[in-house]
């Protein structure tokens, strides 16, 4: 975290790295149902779309595969009665794949997706532990979310289509979708979005965010 980082943090809550925080919000509304998602969540902290919501007592679902980053992350919000932290990859299949992630111990970076392998972006993908793959919109209703909620953030590098396809968006309607667009599945992310009715309402960096084109 650098130092204007630190001062966004001190002065906002805000662990957002380009302002993402400040676009889901206006984005959102002043009315928005407050329940957060969080595909990917890390550790909850570090570049964290969640982070914020969570912080100002959002009920939060935050969903990270990856066992050191999931380990953080509890550590980070044991004491949010209103957080809920599930240990699993999310997909349109359930089962059991390899995540990818890096030697180094880097948890920013994990994968379920083979193509983001060994490529010059993702040199890091280089070892890989099994993890539980579920649909989203199953542990959504296990948690007793409403249909239409605040905010779906999707993080997950090379993966979100897959994560996207396991909800069923014709019942699922979040205020506010972001998502990460990188070398894979980028067309087919928009075309599953807009064809439920998302519109791309803006970009920062290499997120986008969508919104209902009707409410």
């Amino acid at each position: 975290m650098n130092l204007r980082q630190f001062i966004k943090f001190i002065t906002a809550r805000d662990t957002t790295f380009h302002g993402e925080f400040r676009c889901m919000r206006e984005l959102a509304g002043s009315d928005c149902p407050r329940f957060v998602v969080d595909v990917g969540a890390n550790d909850g902290f570090y570049a964290s779309n969640s982070y914020p919501f969570a912080a100002r007592g959002w009920r939060s679902l935050l969903i990270e595969p990856h066992p050191e980053a999931f380990r953080k992350l509890i550590l980070r919000h044991a004491k949010r009665p209103h957080v809920v932290c599930r240990q699993l990859a999310c997909g349109e299949r359930p089962g059991r794949m390899p995540l990818w992630t890096g030697a180094t111990g880097d948890t920013t970076h994990a994968t379920l997706a083979p193509e983001s392998r060994d490529t010059p972006s993702n040199p890091w993908a280089t070892d890989a532990c099994e993890v539980d793959v579920v649909r989203l919109d199953g542990v959504l209703a296990e948690f007793g979310f409403p249909e239409r909620f605040g905010i779906l953030s999707i993080d997950t590098e090379g993966w979100d289509v897959e994560v996207l396809r396991g909800m069923d968006l014709s019942r699922w309607r979040p205020r506010v979708i972001v998502t990460e667009d990188g070398e894979r599945g980028t067309e087919e992310k928009g075309a599953l979005l807009h064809g439920n009715g998302y519109e791309c309402r803006k970009r920062i960096g290499v997120n986008s965010f969508w919104t209902p084109v009707s409410p």
